[in-house]
């Protein structure tokens, strides 16, 4: 029986039980590492010491798509890192240009060192989220917040409510180069810092 098969039937058991309750009902050579293992995929939730609480598929979602945490977590990294490409504009824009993402499949794009690539992946791993290089072809359908990695030999970044940003400029520039998508974000850098780009949303 697979972790999700078992989640299922957990659902319909009880919505609290002590590991010494799980142990008596469902045979297993090793109920704790089943419990500890169902509950670092996000299952359950560890109420107290041998006490756990069953998650609804509502709340593993929520959990999952949470993009506000998949954020702040980049604000726990000691690595240099600046995020990019659609998330220079998010950030530039206060939250408030979002493109090519939705709720279910939430990319987040950053700039690291090659030379920390391994410790970028491990420091994700651990957080229990997704992570692959720019260049890699993932091996799974990809969902949720996950992390895509841009390895460079050099970083030039700020601060912006907290998070590591590449530059304004550089956001212009990529918002120009993806033009389609990214001329009402143009329109709100212009207005937001005074950038004189003469952009005027055509479609307003």
């Amino acid at each position: 029986m697979s972790y999700y098969e078992l989640w299922t039937i957990l659902n319909s058991w009880r919505r609290e039980f002590t590991s010494g309750e799980f142990a008596r009902t469902f045979s297993s050579n090793n109920p704790r590492k089943v419990l500890h293992d169902m509950a670092r995929k996000g299952m359950l939730e560890h109420v107290e010491y041998g006490k756990y609480r069953v998650r609804s598929v509502g709340d593993y979602v929520r959990a999952k798509n949470d993009v506000g945490a998949g954020y702040e977590l980049l604000k726990k990294a000691e690595y240099p890192y600046a995020l990019t490409g659609g998330d220079g504009v998010f950030v530039w824009t206060g939250g408030g240009y979002n493109a090519d993402r939705f709720f279910g499949f939430y990319p987040i794009h950053i700039k690291v060192l090659k030379p920390d690539v391994a410790k970028w992946k491990s420091f994700f791993r651990k957080a229990r989220r997704k992570v692959f290089l720019a260049d890699e072809k993932p091996k799974e359908t990809l969902f949720s917040v996950f992390y895509v990695l841009y390895p460079e030999s050099r970083i030039e970044a700020e601060t912006v409510a907290g998070l590591r940003v590449e530059p304004l400029k550089e956001t212009v520039e990529f918002c120009r180069r993806h033009i389609y998508t990214y001329e009402p974000a143009l329109e709100m850098l212009d207005e937001e810092y005074h950038l004189s780009l003469k952009v005027k949303y055509r479609n307003r």
